[in-house]
């Protein structure tokens, strides 16, 4: 670790409080971290419509941008000055239509690129308003998005005119909205509605001539709807919880009316779909504990049969070009960067189009479960160093993923495979609240049940204790957004469990938080959460930023300044109340980035603080 002054300011970073932790673990390498995040992955692959060219996401020059597979080479397409976030091909194959923000703001700014020669154009230049992506019309003269230039807290329907950019507003204001289509004719909008929570949602076919709206899979109960498509038939598809605890895909005719369940994947839920070409048929892909499998299913008979996947993992990105011939999607495993796959419908071998190698010798996740204190059955990912364990048991960084409406999975993490390889065990487990198990299991961590999944953790810490496969002495908790909040009220709630703690861009305090985080979505984060108006008394309660007395453990913070979901001023104030407390805390404050980080030598700064602060304090 390189030397420097105690507390006194280096390379951004700030340190308050003087007391001495322990001993550095000689093996440990923090520099050895550095090639790691510097592996690229590719994202998002989508076909051009004539099908002769592949563009997706890839990261390899710093930064994500558009690349494109044609004639079997790739080539960079953009050199944007921000990270590209998402991108269309036109219906017609000759444009490109991308989002990219400023500094991770996430105010979404619309571009339409000519692949051919390179040119941008800037459908929209108001870096105060989010214009959230819809979709491209059927003959590819008009896009569909969502805005809230008008009020900063409601997403507005908008249709554009791309030959003149004329820009029409569609509908009455409808809260949080979001385009997933247009109808087959091109005079209507398939959108979706969320009411609260992200798990209450509403689908709506709207006229755009009238704004009409007319309700499509209709229930007297909550509804969160992942995607939905229509069907050149006539009707559609959702992918969604319509009826029982589980994700399927359900079909609706012209009405909206449903038309029944077309696939379900018992115990499971489904994570995505992608339509065949001839629609008759599609392939899905179902979640199995976190691991992706994926099946063709018949669209009329619901029949289906295995689809194989190339390892063992996550698929994103799922779609079937045009020849239907074959799926096109992202795979990510523990020990395998997001690469770019085609999927042979015959159950051929898979064949990887673009992305890194897997790098030998990494660790693969191990699921397992255990009964939480009230007996629920807690799922988790063990991450084992190879080699025969300390007779203390291993040093382990417990990691708790954000949203909280996420669910950790086997997908490549740099930093997990740097902690395995200095003998440290990663835990990753998915407490009460998360995705991925049904919509019970995701409610069980609402509003005044929040600290239930704290004691998750704690319970599942003290299993692998009492078991001897980790030491107690040497337990970490980390985690980024959500999983950040999480690592505080640990720290704040049980103070002498563990040894140190990483907050990255966690929330503090949810009172400031619901009043600064971005308006567009304070609505599901109150719904999430509790509303400071009628719940203050809960929320103060959960607060780690009103317990901050109870810290003992020396703390790693890290966030940036434009960050749009987690304002920066959660962990400012906690790096101000830790200083003057006289405890230890790091806190490294981060330029033009978000709620994450995209730029490589961000990247690099951030990992490399991590590494050195692992190896000075487990």
């Amino acid at each position: 670790m390189p030397a420097h002054p105690p507390c006194s300011p280096r390379s951004g970073r700030r340190r308050s409080g003087c007391s001495k932790g322990p001993t550095p673990l000689a093996q440990i390498d923090p520099s050895s971290i550095l090639p790691l995040v510097e592996i690229p992955s590719a994202r998002a692959p989508a076909c051009s419509p004539t099908g002769d060219a592949v563009a997706f996401i890839d990261d390899r020059s710093g930064m994500p941008q558009l690349w494109i597979i044609e004639d079997g080479e790739a080539r960079q397409l953009t050199d944007h000055p921000e990270p590209v976030n998402s991108f269309a091909w036109s219906p017609i194959g000759t444009q490109i239509l991308f989002t990219a923000d400023c500094g991770g703001d996430e105010r979404w700014q619309l571009y339409l690129l000519q692949p051919e020669t390179g040119a941008i154009r800037a459908l929209t230049a108001d870096p105060m308003t989010v214009h959230m992506w819809g979709a491209f019309s059927p003959d590819g003269q008009q896009i569909a998005f969502t805005a809230n230039d008008r009020q900063k807290d409601q997403l507005d329907l908008r249709v554009m005119e791309l030959a003149t950019g004329a820009v029409q507003a569609v509908a009455e204001a409808a809260g949080h909205q979001e385009v997933l289509s247009f109808a087959p004719d091109g005079a209507s909008l398939l959108v979706r509605r969320t009411l609260g929570a992200a798990s209450d949602q509403k689908l709506e076919l709207v006229e755009i001539a009238t704004g009409r709206r007319s309700p499509v899979l209709d229930a007297d109960r909550r509804v969160k709807f992942a995607a939905a498509r229509m069907l050149k038939a006539g009707g559609g598809l959702a992918l969604c919880d319509f009826e029982g605890d589980r994700m399927a895909l359900w079909g609706f005719d012209q009405h909206g009316a449903s038309t029944g369940c077309v696939f379900r994947a018992e115990g499971c839920d489904l994570d995505a779909f992608a339509r065949e070409p001839d629609q008759d048929s599609a392939v899905v892909t179902i979640n199995e504990d976190g691991f992706c499998r994926l099946a063709r299913v018949n669209l009329t008979t619901g029949e289906s049969r295995p689809l194989a996947v190339p390892l063992d993992g996550v698929v994103t990105g799922l779609t079937v070009p045009a020849g239907g011939n074959v799926a096109l999607c992202a795979v990510a495993g523990a020990a395998n960067p997001s690469a770019i796959w085609e999927l042979p419908l015959s159950g051929d071998t898979a064949v990887k189009r673009h992305g890194a190698e897997p790098l030998p010798g990494e660790v693969e996740a191990e699921l397992s479960a255990f009964n939480s204190f009230d007996g629920l059955r807690v799922p988790f990912f063990l991450y084992r160093p190879k080699g025969e364990a300390p007779p203390s048991g291993w040093p382990a960084v417990f990691i708790i993923h954000g949203g909280p409406e996420m669910q950790w999975r086997p997908e490549w993490r740099a930093d997990v495979q740097w902690l395995v390889r200095q003998g440290i065990m990663v835990v990753a487990p998915n407490v009460r609240g998360s995705t991925g198990y049904g919509r019970r299991y995701h409610g069980l961590d609402d509003r005044e049940k929040r600290l239930n999944s704290l004691v998750d953790l704690t319970a599942l810490r003290a299993y692998l204790v009492a078991d001897g496969t980790v030491d107690g002495a040497r337990t970490c908790v980390f985690g980024r957004s959500y999983g950040g909040y999480m690592v505080m009220a640990a720290l704040a709630e049980t103070p002498d469990l563990w040894r140190c703690g990483v907050n990255f861009y966690g929330i503090g305090n949810f009172a400031t938080h619901l009043l600064a985080t971005g308006p567009w979505a304070r609505q599901i984060r109150v719904a999430e959460y509790g509303d400071p108006a009628t719940d203050a008394e809960m929320l103060a309660r959960i607060s780690p930023v009103n317990r901050i007395d109870r810290v003992r453990a020396p703390l790693l913070m890290v966030h940036a300044d434009r960050d749009p979901r987690v304002p920066p001023c959660e962990s400012e104030i906690i790096n101000s109340l830790m200083f003057g407390l006289g405890r230890r805390c790091d806190f490294l404050r981060i330029s033009h980035e978000g709620h994450g980080f995209k730029r490589i030598d961000n990247i690099r700064r951030v990992f490399g603080t991590l590494a050195e602060f692992i190896a000075q304090e487990l």
